[in-house]
Order: structure tokens, then sequence, then C-alpha cells
């Protein structure tokens, strides 16, 4: 019977037989020992049944099953080696047992027919467990009866295995087989006394229980002879004892057991050899035909039995069968199969007579065919050598075995074929090509494409030829080598002409737009995916190749606000195990990466680089897993900008993430992937000065882009060896690139990719001195920056810009005496530098807390680059006054005290040229210092200066955070605090510790640094968490063992933790050490916890 008002279209091809247990044999005995022991699964998360065929175990389970036994039940049988039918069935029995069970684990299965990795069937399974975890509320069994039959399948084995390792609790897994089961998992499950383990001697029938058997159930008088004789000749076999009682009843030459072989019935086929003729020879002449008839049956249905003997009489027969025990089985009402074992014999016996069996199978083949089942159709047809009737049949249904991702079981029929047969199979090798294809073996899948088109061109079939010409171009867009796509799709298309075939054609548009997009021809792309939508008679709709038009033309905030929900929706479905179909390079999480990197979001990059990995991972996908690599990489060339120590850490990670991914794009084969990869370390090298090494991986890049024909590519990295040559000084070639590249991005209709030429432009003209020519170019950058919200160009490190924005600040300061100076003063001022009038292209960041370190920009100021020490104090002299005029003759009081006036002046005035020269050594004489101004004999930092105190930083967040605790805005008081004290690193100027100039910003800045410490821990203890405040407490103490109020929070602390002698010792710790340090007694506020402590032990 086929399952019927299944919502889901797979289930259409499940047999509700092989979903419940078996009816019982009517002569079955009672076995209450055997059943106790199958009771005991109940203990164990794994139960495995090993006995060779005729032992039984199916008869004990199905007792087990039909005693109120709560079971999920499943027959595997030979044709459920496909993973998806394997869970197609699985689903569906637990659906038995929990009608209401979700549809998500079907659905699941439905949409990921096209994938053919363990990854999409682990997802299937894992909804399928979440959703049985729902709906469980008590002890259940799942039986996997006949397990052998795909045990050697390595993709269903390890789904077995996940199934075992994830199994919700109350949930029990029966694995019933007749070989032994090898597995390292098992192996650990064992250890853990997890596995109970039934084997042939628990099946096999003893002494008492053959009398039994045949004194109650078969109702045949032996003595006591006859049992041990039976007891010894089959050793308990139970079908051998059955097969025995058939001979006996029927008075055969086995009609006594004193008449056995003398040989021990080791084997099957020696059992069958001495009994199974007579049973089947003391049947009737009607019976024993119509046994060698329906032999080749593997269900039987009074239908298909009067189908294949060409008879009407079948219903009664099957009856008369099952009243005779002679070995069927009642799956369901008027279905019946044959007990496997006699089944094996039947079709041993029909292989006899070969012609009448070939007849018997074509008979089935057109039943089923009639009843539209292809599947049992193509069966017969192929156990009949009917290969070209199978042929047809394989045509028919390939599609949809395609589209369910049935790969396996698709190219076993076709396999089946004779080389002859297949040769004039046009459709069949178009299906080959498909099925490679999938599964990336690209060379392969080309072959199959070309012999069905050569075969369709002779015949003179050109929507089969087109149907080709589709697969081959499918396999270059999937490798993304638009040159190679690009005449077969136009032959495609041209071919068309004149079909009534508007979906194919529309798909065909979709594909020559993607093409051309990959060409670099945006345009173009946009007008043939217009043509689609019209053709399918559908308005303009977003999809990932109108992404990534919008993407290729610099239309970035339109992508990421088409792609962000996009990628939401495909999380919250991987969240609940429902996964999409491979995109490859068109992943949502993947092109939204780029765009990040593009506009300078190198965390979010980050983030959404390392969900492609993942990703990846679980479609078990290598170019998914190569091209989130490359994105990878990309995102941690935007971190280099932080420090030099982590600058080279995220420059050997980006490396190493671009290796990787050309190592798999050299093991799939597809040259094209190695281009992106190549940009990425051409930026890499360059942006590191390693210009040798960019220039050598630019080139090569260049090349495949070009071969693959994607100019789009080409230009980005022209465009980042041209940045580079500019990073390096060689001016004239980093100009005679850009310009060329400029002209390429315009070509493409790319205005990013113009923006980003344009500002390196702009800056190779600006070192040159050109003013006019670096002027127009950053006017032209500023327009395309307003109109297209490029700002991010201007202001953040990004994948196509400088890695210190901040050397396009001169640039624009320039800019605002030109045609864009509103918007280059917003900038500026979204900088922090709205009144700045000299700026040297960097930022200047000090690190005062801890160590005392200085950068320019990215470049860190060597011990050298101060040439004196007195220049060094000289800075930190001015940092620790930073809003103050210092008088020439107070700076010289506090760093020459001991020298004369006049040596102390001269020393002034070379400390201070040579601090000048450390912080702007590359200053034209003519421009104004940026860091240091001078008013008469004052000196001071310039407040407008870029310049960046890690203690100004430091003492801000303290304020925010205390701020916002008191007013009550705890969580955010918290994370704003715990923010701040990792900013603290350590004393103030630790080299100028003693210095009275440093004095007062080095006592403030611990002063703050233990207020908020304590402060935080008296929030952390209302958070509970305990641990976190006893460490703040401790570093406090570590810094001031008199600050009385951090013991007030550890006795706090400790009390609450249960530790009430703990808080009584820290008591007594505040004691001495107010005592020793300062001679005084604690806080009156402290004794009374203390007694509150000692007196009910809680505060």
């Amino acid at each position: 019977m086929i399952l019927s008002g299944a919502p889901m279209r797979r289930e259409r091809f499940l047999i509700q037989a092989k979903l419940t247990p078996p009816r019982p044999y009517r002569r079955v005995l009672s076995r209450p020992a055997l059943l106790a022991k199958l009771h005991e699964a109940f203990e164990y998360r794994v139960t495995i049944l090993q006995a060779s065929a005729g032992y039984g175990k199916t008869t004990a389970l199905t007792s087990l099953a039909t005693s109120n036994t709560p079971v999920c039940w499943y027959t595997i049988t030979e044709e459920d080696v496909d993973p998806h039918g394997f869970l197609a069935y699985l689903i569906a029995a637990c659906h038995q047992r929990w009608p209401n069970l979700s549809d998500l684990p079907q659905a699941l299965l439905q949409e990921s027919h096209n994938e053919q990795s363990s990854a999409a069937w682990s997802q299937v399974l894992d909804a399928l467990l979440n959703a049985v975890s729902e709906q469980l509320n008590d002890e259940v069994l799942v039986i996997l009866d006949d397990y052998h039959f795909v045990a050697h399948i390595p993709e269903i084995h390890a789904l077995t295995t996940r199934l075992i390792t994830y199994m919700p609790p109350g949930l029990h897994l029966v694995l019933s087989t007749r070989y032994p089961i090898d597995d390292r998992a098992l192996i650990r499950w064992r250890a853990r006394g997890d596995i109970l383990a039934l084997n042939r001697e628990d099946f096999a029938f003893q002494s008492d229980e053959i009398a039994t058997l045949f004194t109650n159930t078969y109702e045949m008088q032996i003595s006591s002879t006859d049992v041990v004789a039976l007891a010894d000749q089959t050793e308990g076999w139970p079908i051998a004892l059955q097969l025995i009682w058939q001979g006996m009843r029927g008075g055969g030459r086995s009609a006594s057991p004193a008449n056995l072989p003398d040989t021990r019935l080791h084997s099957l086929a020696t059992l069958f050899e001495y009994l199974a003729h007579d049973v089947v020879n003391q049947q009737s002449p009607e019976i024993a035909d119509f046994l060698r008839e329906t032999a080749i049956l593997r269900e039987l249905t009074p239908d298909i039995c009067n189908a294949v003997r060409a008879a009407d009489n079948s219903g009664a027969l099957l009856n008369q069968l099952h009243r005779l025990d002679l070995f069927t089985v009642a799956v369901d009402e008027d279905m019946y199969r044959y007990h496997h074992l006699f089944h094996d014999f039947l079709r041993q016996q029909a292989h006899e007579d070969l012609s009448d069996t070939n007849t018997r199978h074509c008979r089935a083949a057109h039943f089923f065919a009639e009843q539209h089942n292809d599947e049992a159709a193509i069966y017969h047809w192929l156990s009949a050598r009917a290969f070209t009737e199978a042929a047809m049949s394989i045509g028919r249904i390939g599609e949809t075995m395609i589209r369910d991702g049935r790969l396996d079981t698709l190219l076993q029929w076709i396999d089946t074929l004779p080389a002859d047969i297949l040769a004039d199979q046009p459709r069949l090798h178009a299906y080959l090509g498909d099925i490679y294809r999938l599964r990336s073996q690209f060379e392969k899948a080309l072959s199959w494409y070309q012999q069905a088109e050569q075969t369709w061109q002779t015949r003179g079939d050109f929507a089969g030829q087109s149907r080709a010409l589709r697969g081959q171009a499918r396999v270059y867009l999937d490798r993304v080598q638009p040159a190679q796509a690009e005449h077969l799709l136009q032959e495609a298309i041209r071919l068309t002409d004149g079909i009534n075939d508007r979906q194919t054609r529309a798909r065909l548009l979709e594909l020559m737009a993607e093409n051309k997009l990959n060409m670099g021809k945006t345009d173009e792309a946009e007008m043939l995916c217009n043509q689609a939508h019209e053709l399918r008679e559908e308005g303009p709709g977003e999809d990932m190749l109108s992404v990534r038009v919008k993407l290729r033309t610099g239309r970035l905030d339109e992508a990421r606000t088409t792609l962000e929900p996009l990628v939401n929706d495909e999380r919250q479905s991987l969240e609940r195990g429902h996964p999409h179909s491979p995109r490859g390079h068109r992943e949502t999480v993947l092109l939204l990466s780029l765009i990040e990197a593009f506009c300078g979001n190198g965390q979010r990059a980050f983030c959404l680089a390392h969900e492609g990995v993942d990703l990846g991972e679980q479609l078990a996908s290598p170019f998914i897993t190569a091209v989130a690599h490359i994105r990878l990489g990309h995102a941690w060339q935007l971190r280099t900008h932080v420090s030099s120590e982590r600058t080279t850490m995220a420059h050997d990670e980006a490396i190493g993430c671009y290796q990787r991914s050309i190592a798999l794009s050299d093991q799939l084969a597809v040259r094209r992937l190695r281009a992106e990869a190549l940009w990425g370390l051409t930026r890499a090298y360059g942006f590191s000065r390693q210009l040798a090494a960019a220039e050598q991986t630019a080139h090569e890049g260049v090349e495949i882009s070009q071969w693959a024909g994607d100019q789009w590519l080409a230009a980005l990295i022209e465009l980042t060896l041209g940045s580079s040559c500019v990073l390096a000084g060689r001016l004239d070639n980093a100009i005679d690139t850009l310009t060329r590249v400029l002209g390429t991005f315009r070509d493409c209709g790319d205005s990013f990719g113009q923006a980003a030429t344009r500002l390196w432009l702009a800056l190779a003209y600006h070192q040159l001195k050109q003013r006019e020519h670096a002027l127009t170019h950053i006017n032209e950058l500023l327009n395309r920056c307003k109109t297209h919200q490029y700002s991010f160009l201007l202001t953040t490190p990004t994948l196509t810009g400088p890695p210190d924005p901040r050397c396009l600040v001169p640039l624009l300061v320039a800019a605002r005496d030109g045609h864009h100076a509103d918007y280059a003063t917003r900038v500026l001022a979204t900088i922090g530098l709205p009144g700045i009038e000299a700026h040297p292209g960097y930022q200047l960041r000090v690190q005062t807390l801890g160590n005392f370190r200085v950068w320019r920009g990215v470049h860190e100021i060597a011990g050298r680059e101060w040439q004196r020490d007195k220049a060094r104090q000289l800075f930190q002299l001015l940092i620790s006054h930073p809003g103050r005029w210092l008088q020439r003759d107070e700076i010289v009081e506090m760093l020459w005290p001991h020298l004369g006036p006049e040596s102390a002046m001269r020393d002034f005035k070379v400390a201070l040229n040579a601090l000048n020269k450390a912080l702007e050594p590359h200053r034209s004489p003519n421009v104004p210092f940026s860091f240091i101004v001078r008013n008469g004999s004052a000196y001071r930092l310039r407040p407008e200066a870029d310049l960046h105190l890690d203690y100004v930083e430091f003492e801000q967040a303290c304020t925010q955070g205390m701020h916002l605790l008191d007013e009550g805005n705890v969580e955010e008081g918290i994370t704003k605090l715990r923010a701040a004290l990792q900013l603290y690193g350590g004393d103030y100027l630790p080299d100028a510790l003693y210095e009275s100039w440093a004095s007062e910003p080095c006592d403030r800045i611990l002063a703050l640094y233990l207020r908020t410490a304590a402060q935080l821990s008296s929030a952390l203890i209302e958070h509970e968490a305990y641990e976190e405040a006893i460490h703040l407490c401790q570093q406090i103490l570590e810094h001031d063992p008199c600050w009385e109020r951090a013991y007030c929070t550890l006795m706090v602390v400790h009390t609450r933790q249960g530790n009430r002698a703990l808080a009584l010792r820290t008591y007594q710790r505040c004691v001495e050490a107010l005592h020793t340090h300062l001679g005084v007694d604690p806080d009156p506020a402290t004794v009374a916890l203390e007694q509150q402590i000692r007196a009910s032990g809680g505060v």
C-alpha cells in the first residue's frame, strides 16, 4: 500500500508495509525469556540483535511490538541504500508514532534534493530528533529491522551513528542485523555499558523450547529422542525447525527427525537443498506454480500477481498460502510478502527458467508503468534485461530523481544499462552530466553533456541540444568562467527560437544574465534579468543575480539592504534545521561579507565570513569553504590597523586564509577561484611593502580573470597593485596603472570602483606635489562619495582604501576651498577634526598606561627616532598637561634642574627640534607643526591636533560608566566599566614615576582606577557575579592594601557564598593592614559589617 494523504511529495514513494511490524504468524511459540531480554532495551541506548538468517529476529521484535510496547518500526530492504530514502522512511516511521510530529524534517528533506552531502543529511536528522524531542513523553524504541542491508553504506551508517549520539532521553535504538556491525563509535558506547547485545545463542531454541514448539504450536507429538536429534542437528536454528515441521507435516523424506542427515545444518544452502524441495513438492500443483510464478515480486497483492500470472485467482491463492503458514508474511490488508529466506530460495529456482522469469518481469513492469510507479517498473525492466524499456522509464523519471537529490539511485540504474543501449540515450547522458556537475566532478560532467549534445544534434533535436548546452554552460558558471560559458549560452538560446517553452527560455536568459555579470557587463545583465522576469510574466524581483549586479555597479547600500533580511531568514532556517541548497560563490553571507569589507565594517565582515566557513562545512561544499576563506582573509586585513604586533598576526592570518583557498581551488580544479584569492594576496603583500610579491600575485590574478572574461575582478586586482605602488612610492607606475583601471571601472559601470581609483590617484598626485591634479581627483571622489554614500572610504580602513584613512586628511583640508567644501567639512567633523589646520596625514597615538609607546599611524616610533631621552621626556611632560601653556623657563626647570640657564636653554632647543622630527619626520619647512604649538615663550599640544591619548580615553570611559550606574542603567554601566578597566594597562608613565611633573596625573589616574574597580565590584555583587567581584577586589588591594571598601566587598561576597569564616578572616586582614600602614582602626561601618556577619552569618 502506498501512503496517501501525506502532505509531503516524497511520501508517495513510501511503502506502508515497511513502517509497521509484520503480522505475527499463527504458529509462533511464546518465548517469555527472550521477550524479557528484549524488554531490557528500554534500559540501554542501543540494542543490537545480531544473528544469521532464519533465527527469528524479526519474529521476536514483532512479538515485542505487538505487546503494547511503544515503537517506531522501519523494515529496511535492499532498495534503501539511498540516504534520502532511508531518511524518508525514518521520518515516516516517527510520524506513525507521533501523528502531530512537525513537518519540518520532511520539508527539509525535500528542499535538500540537490545536495549530496553528509552535512545536509545530518541536518535533516537533527531536525527530526528535535521534532521527536518535542513530542516524546514516554520511553520509545526505534526499531530498524534488517539493518544489514544498509550497514555497508558509509553515509547511512554515519547517520545511524549520529542518531545514537544525539537521541533525546527516552528514545532507544534497536538494530536487527545478520552481520556484526563494525563501528568505533559503538565501541565507546559499549565501554560505557550503553549497548545491549543479543546474538545467535539468545535466539536459538533450547531442547525444552523445541519440545513445546512441536507439541503445543505445531500440534505434533515427537519423542524425547526426536527432540535431542532436532536440537543436535539444527542447533536450535528456528527456520530449520520450521522447515523440518513443514516437511514432516507433508510426509516427505524428512517426516521423522531420525531421518535428518548426519551433517549438522550449518548453512542455509544445505538446509534448502535438503528440505525446501520437500516443502514445495508437497504442495498442490496450483500452489507450486503460484510460488514459482510470483517469485519475482517483492510485494504480493492480488492485482500484481494476476498481472504476472495472466490469471484472476491470485487473491484466493494468497489467502490459502497464508492459512497454510507457507512462509508468507501479511504486511497489510491484501498485501503479503514471502519470508526473506524462502523468497531467496524461490528466486534461485526461478533463475533456472530464465525465459519465463523474464516474461514475468516484463508483465510486472507493464503493470507498474500503468500504475505510474516508475521505480518499480524500472526494477522489473532491468531484471528482465529489457534495457531499452528501462532506459525509457529512467528518462521519464530522471528529472524528478535529480530534483529530489536521489543521485545514487539514478546513477545505479544508468550504470546497469549496457553501453550500446546507453549510447542511444542522450537524455541519460545529460542526467549523468547533471549528477557529476552536482558532485563537482566537472570534467566528467562536460564529457557527458557533450556526448548528449552530439547525439541530439545528429537527430536534429533543437530542444535537446539546448538542454545539453545549458548543462555545459552551468559547469562554467559554477566554475566562474564566463568566457567559456558565453558562446554555449548564446547557442542554447538560439536553439530555443520557435520552441514554445517559456520557462526554459527564461532560465537560459537568467543564466546569460549571470554570465554577463561575471564578465563585468552589468547593464546587459540587468536587461537580460528583466527579460527573464517578463517572460515568466513576473514583476521585478530581488534575487541573488540582482544583488550581484548592485555589488558590481557600486550600489552597495542597496545590495546590503536586500541581503540583510535574506541572511537573517537563512540563519533562522538553519537554526530550525532547514538549510538551503549550496550556491557556491553566490552564498548570501559571503556576498554580504564582501560588501561589509568594501564598506570597512571589518568585524561584521569577519563574522559573516566565519559563518560562510561553517556553512561550507555543514553543506560539505569545498567550493563554498574556499570562497569563505577568501572573504575571511579580506576581513583579517581590515584588522591590521590596530597595532604593529596585531598587524603582523592579522597579515599572517590573511595570507593563510588565501593559501587555504588556493589549495582548495586546485583540488577542485577550478582555476577561476584562485583569482580573488590572488587579489587578496596582492593587497596583503603590497600593503606590507612586499611589492615584488604583490606584482607576481597581481599578474597571475589578472591573467586568470581575463582568461575567465571577468574584467571587473581584473580591475580590482590592478587597483590594488596600483595602490601598493602608491604606498611604496613608485608613483609613476601607480598613476599609469590607476589611470587604466579607472577606464575599466567606467566601462563596467562601477561607481564604487571609480571612487576608490580616484582616491589613490589623488594620493599619488598629492605625494608628487601636483596640487591641481590631486584636487581634480579628490573633488570627483567627494562627489561620488556624497552621491552614493561612500563616506566610509574617507573615514574607515576598507578593502580598497588606504590602511590608514588619516592620510586623506590633508586632501580633505585642501578640499575645503573647492566645490565640495561643505561635504569635506562634514567629513572632517565626523572623524573629530572639525577645526584642523595642519595635519601630517596620520594620527598620533600614545600609550601611557603600563608602557610608553607612540605610533605615527600604523608605524611605531622606535627608540632611536627620539634621538635624545630629553626629547621623549619633553613629549611626556606636554601630554601630562595637555590643556596648559607651559612657559619655556618652567619646562627647563622641570627637565634640566641642574644645568645653568644657558646650557639648559640650548638643550631645550635641541630636544624640541628632535621631538618635532620624531613626531613629523616628513614635514615641509613652510608647513606649521601639527602637534606642538608655540605662543611666544610658551608651548603646549595643539588642542585640535589629531592626537589619541590612552589615559584620556580611560578617564572618559570610567566617568561615563559611573554616571550610568548613578542613573540606574546598571547593565549598560557594568559593560562600560568593564571596557574601561580593560584600557588600564598599568601605572601612568612608569618610567617617569618619580618625576614631579608626572605625579599629579599618575595619582589621579590610579585613584580613578581604584574607584572604578570598587564601584564595578559592588555592582557585580548585586548581579551575583561573585568571582569577578573577588578578582577586582584583589587587584585593588595589590595597588592599595588599605582600600577599606575592597575588604568590605570581599566580606559580603564570602558571606553570600556561605563562607562566613573567610569573611571574618578578611576583616582581620583589613584591621592588620590599616594598623600596619596607617596606624588607624577600621571605619565604624566596616566594624558594623563584621559584627553583623559574626552575629547572624548573613548580609
